[in-house]
């Protein structure tokens, strides 16, 4: 019996595992749609918001926080792309459009943070001047507000002290005030040349910036362009 239940806790474990693998795509002809490339551009974040809203919270108000955290998520992306750029194994291939420069000219031509989400990519890249454009779409489910989150939180540090449940563990309760679901993407002429997504969480002690930097960081580590020194 003792085996049966060690051997289906592994069957679960490993499936558990398995379906936390994280997939990126890219292009069977990547090389070839790519050797003539020499600059992209990353543009603005695409925001997404969902799930119970503060209820104090006015549509231009929440509009603001999106665009906002946008360019915040624009100029994360960016800077974790260079960190990994190159590295003892590898070099990248490709030159980076400044962000500062992406919004200038998005500005220049009278086109909004919020414009840029919806826009054909190959008409922002000839726009921009840039061989291909990097899209990012960022959706935050929320579920709680922080000091609703930090109260899950400190109750259950009182009933551990105090012992009330008396050696029981405690039920799973999360406190996650947001998931984050998350996808980057390289496009040029149209097509997707490279894909990457990934999923995180954040509670009321996971500060903003922490959040964007980890979702970034895993982004820019996969980031294509990269040939062995």
């Amino acid at each position: 019996m003792k085996t049966s239940l060690l051997l289906f806790s592994f069957a679960i474990l490993m499936f558990t595992i398995s379906a936390c693998q994280r997939k990126v795509y890219q292009s069977a002809q990547f090389e070839q749609q790519t050797m003539d490339h020499k600059k992209l551009a990353i543009l603005p974040a695409e925001m997404i918001y969902t799930g119970k809203m503060p209820k104090d919270l006015l549509q231009e108000d929440l509009e603001a926080i999106e665009e906002s955290e946008s360019v915040a998520f624009q100029h994360s992306l960016y800077n974790s792309i260079l960190r990994h750029a190159n590295t003892r194994k590898y070099f990248t291939t490709i030159n980076f459009q400044n962000t500062g420069s992406t919004l200038q000219l998005l500005e220049k031509n009278n086109i909004s943070i919020r414009e840029s989400w919806k826009m054909n990519s190959d008409e922002l890249a000839a726009l921009l001047g840039v061989d291909a454009v990097v899209k990012m779409r960022i959706q935050k489910q929320r579920y709680m507000s922080d000091m609703a989150s930090y109260g899950i939180s400190v109750g259950r540090q009182i009933i551990s002290k105090i012992g009330g449940t008396r050696g029981i563990p405690l039920p799973v309760t999360h406190n996650k005030t947001n998931d984050i679901i998350t996808s980057c993407s390289l496009i040029s002429d149209d097509l997707t040349l490279w894909n990457d997504n990934y999923t995180a969480a954040s509670d009321w002690n996971t500060p903003g910036e922490e959040v964007v930097n980890n979702i970034t960081d895993n982004f820019g580590r996969n980031f294509p362009y990269k040939k062995r020194r």
